[in-house]
């Protein structure tokens, strides 16, 4: 039961971690895009995201594709990509960069909890 109870909270840590990141990335991106040109705020999240496409030079193709064939084909989930993210990349974009950044934080910080381990009062 230990190496269970191990595993569970090495993958905890790690997804806890992993959606801290992005979530920081999230908020990051909204303050390098939008200090220089307020106005892209009001636009889509997915226009301004196929726009200001951070991996364009590392992938040669807009990421936005990337993630639609990742969640339709490779999870095997189309039903996340349409109408859920699809759902949030028609926000403005100040305001799904907002939910996408404290969500992750917020998560990120609950699953990094539950990897660490507590300390009992004597």
């Amino acid at each position: 039961m230990g190496i269970i109870k191990f595993i569970l909270k090495v993958f905890s840590g790690l997804l806890g971690l992993f959606l801290a990141v992005v979530g920081g990335g999230a908020l990051v991106f909204l303050v390098l895009v939008f200090v220089p040109d307020a106005s892209l705020a009001e636009q889509p999240l997915g226009q301004v995201w196929f726009r200001h496409d951070p991996f364009l030079p590392l992938l040669n193709n807009p990421s936005i594709q990337f993630a639609q064939v990742f969640f339709e084909r490779k999870l095997n989930m189309p039903a996340l990509w349409n109408p859920g993210i699809t759902t949030l990349l028609n926000w403005p974009a100040w305001l799904g960069l907002m939910v996408v950044g404290i969500l992750g934080v917020v998560l990120g910080g609950l699953f990094w909890r539950l990897a660490t381990p507590t300390r009992r009062r004597a």
